[in-house]
C-alpha cells in the first residue's frame, strides 16, 4: 500500500456516500458470540459502539436489551441516519482513532469497523480501547481473516465495496492476540463464519470476545 494514502479520508469520504444505500440493505448479523457479550455485561450497562454506522442492526439490539449505548461513527451521514434509526441511543461523530475515556465503558463493541485502520492505527486503537474499558469490561471485535494462509493482508487493502475505493484490511488471529494479550485483555472465545454478498463479496469473519483484566 501506498504509505501516502490517508486512509481515514478515503473511507470517510466512500462511506458519506454510500450511507443511504448500505442503510437500506442493514448487512449487520447477530450472532451466539454477541448475544453472549450481552448476557454477561451487567444489568443496564454501558455499551461504546465503535463505528456504529446507521445505528442498525446493533445499537438498536443493544438498546432493547436495556444498555446505555453511546455510537461513534467517523462517518456524517452514518451518524443522521443512526440517529434517526435509533433515537433511543447517544451518536457522536468521531473517530476511532480520537478515543479518549478512561475507565467508562462496561462494553466496546465494534463489527467490522475496525478493518478500516492500517496496523499502526489498529495497534494505537486498541489502547485507547483498553482504556476506555471498565476493569472486567468486555471487548467483542468482528473483523475479515485473509482468505489465504502466507498472503500478505496489506496486498489486498485497497479494494472497492459498493464501487468505493476504500482502505479494509484482513488480519490472522495471531495479530489480534499478539495486540491484545499485552493490554491485559483476556480472550474468552472466538467465533467464525464465511459468508458471501454481492456487495462485500466473500468474507472470512473471526469474531473474538475479549475481557479486560485488572493490572496488578
Amino acid at each position: 500500500m501506498n504509505e501516502r494514502i490517508d486512509i481515514i479520508t478515503l473511507n470517510r469520504n466512500a462511506w458519506n456516500r454510500v450511507a443511504e444505500r448500505y442503510d437500506k440493505s442493514n448487512y449487520g448479523k447477530l450472532n451466539d458470540l454477541i448475544v453472549k457479550f450481552c448476557d454477561i455485561l451487567p444489568k443496564n450497562g454501558s455499551v461504546l459502539d465503535l463505528g456504529s454506522g446507521t445505528g442498525l442492526p446493533f445499537a438498536k439490539f443493544f438498546i432493547e436489551r436495556g444498555f446505555r449505548v453511546l455510537g461513534i461513527d467517523f462517518v456524517r451521514e452514518m451518524i443522521r441516519i443512526a440517529k434517526r434509526n435509533v433515537p433511543q441511543a447517544k451518536f457522536e461523530e468521531m473517530s476511532m482513532t480520537k478515543l479518549e475515556f478512561d475507565n467508562m465503558f462496561d462494553g466496546i463493541f465494534s463489527s467490522y469497523s475496525m478493518l478500516l485502520l492500517n496496523p499502526p492505527l489498529f495497534n494505537d486503537v486498541a489502547r485507547r480501547i483498553s482504556r476506555a474499558l471498565k476493569n472486567s469490561g468486555l471487548f467483542y471485535l468482528a473483523l475479515n481473516e485473509p482468505k489465504e494462509l502466507g498472503v500478505d493482508p496489506e496486498n489486498d487493502s485497497i479494494t472497492k465495496i459498493m464501487n468505493e475505493t476504500m482502505y479494509s484490511r484482513a488480519y490472522t488471529e495471531q495479530e489480534i492476540c499478539e495486540i491484545f494479550n499485552p493490554l491485559q485483555m483476556e480472550l474468552l472465545e472466538i467465533y467464525r463464519v464465511n459468508t458471501h454478498t454481492e456487495e462485500f463479496g466473500e468474507e472470512h469473519t473471526i469474531c473474538f470476545l475479549f475481557k479486560k483484566n485488572a493490572i496488578m
